[in-house]
């Protein structure tokens, strides 16, 4: 059936000419593993004394009402209005109480608890200036044995001190630790960041997970004059690990010597994802915006220590 419309000509011809942009998206790198099933063995061995320790249990004293003879007559049916309305206060309050947990599963991955396992987040929005940045990471990816403790602390520690040198063009970060009390739990949630920002990537292009490993090269990306660089690092520690507030790169960089310094006995997992993995490649800033919606932008430090052409006053918006 022939096109005859002009509208709908020039609809297929727009969507004909979009066609090699989507083809031309952003790469992205990805170097890690983890040691879950080790610590979870280790742990076995004292779990007859975590099920011993686990069966003092506090009971709440109950407590029984007794009406006077004289009062339960005239007052036993205000007596059941109040038993009602207070059955219903507390369905109530349970109901508001699941609906808020359900937004904090929406919006943590199910990673809310409490607990001595920590799983950290650190997202850090760069500069595209940053291109000694992703040799960095590249050159980490292709020599780590991903599968040891000592291998993960070296993409752990490299990864720390590369972003220390490329502090300068860090513009903007986001940062989370959650709390665990079960290794299933903290790996689980682990496992769900891990999925969400390798997701994120339109294909990856280097990787060394758990000794997997992977090296494609991807088409070649669009000329766009402004390009930026998101590294994400995911830390799982058998242990509690606080993080400073982050406003700005003085705070950036001791969250750097904060994670570079976990010890290797305590890690049980380590990754870092990074995007673009190519140097040649480019991210956008509507891919950055839209992609990574959690980062914040340092205002007060681009500035007054950067040059106009260096500000960044739309990080940390959302696009629609």
């Amino acid at each position: 059936m022939p096109l005859r419309n002009p509208a709908t000509v020039a609809v297929l011809f727009l969507f004909l000419l979009l066609i090699p942009s989507f083809a031309s998206a952003a790469t992205g790198g990805h170097v890690g593993g983890s040691l879950f099933k080790k610590f979870k063995s280790s742990s076995s061995s004292s779990s007859s004394w975590s099920s011993h320790s686990s069966r003092h249990y506090y009971a709440p004293p109950t407590y029984h009402s007794t009406p006077s003879p004289s009062s339960s007559s005239e007052y036993g049916g205000g007596a059941t209005v109040i038993g009602f309305v207070i059955v219903l206060g507390v369905i109530v309050c349970v109901l508001a109480f699941y609906d808020y947990c359900t937004a904090a599963k929406k919006r943590n991955g199910n990673c809310a608890g409490v607990g001595k396992l920590s799983v950290v987040k650190l997202q850090v929005g760069l500069m595209g200036k940053a291109r000694s940045l992703q040799r960095d990471l590249n050159r980490i990816t292709e020599t780590a044995n991903t599968s040891t403790p000592k291998g993960l602390s070296y993409v752990l520690t490299g990864a720390m001190t590369a972003l220390l040198r490329n502090l300068d063009h860090c513009i903007s970060s986001y940062s989370s630790v959650i709390r665990k009390s079960k290794i299933e739990d903290a790996e689980e949630c682990f496992k769900l960041f891990s999925l969400e920002e390798a997701a994120k990537f339109d294909e990856v292009t280097l990787a060394n997970v758990n000794n997997f490993k992977k090296c494609s090269k991807s088409q070649s990306p669009n000329e766009i004059h402004k390009e930026y660089i998101v590294v994400t690092i995911l830390v799982a520690t058998d242990g509690e690990q606080k993080l400073p507030t982050i406003s700005g790169t003085r705070d950036l960089k001791k969250a750097f010597h904060k994670l570079g310094a976990i010890s290797s006995n305590k890690i049980m997992a380590v990754e870092v994802l990074w995007t673009p993995q190519q140097e040649n490649d480019t991210l956008t800033e509507r891919e950055l915006l839209k992609g990574y919606p959690d980062l914040r932008g340092f205002y007060e430090e681009a500035y007054q220590e950067r040059p106009y052409e260096d500000q960044q006053p739309f990080l940390g918006a959302n696009v629609i």
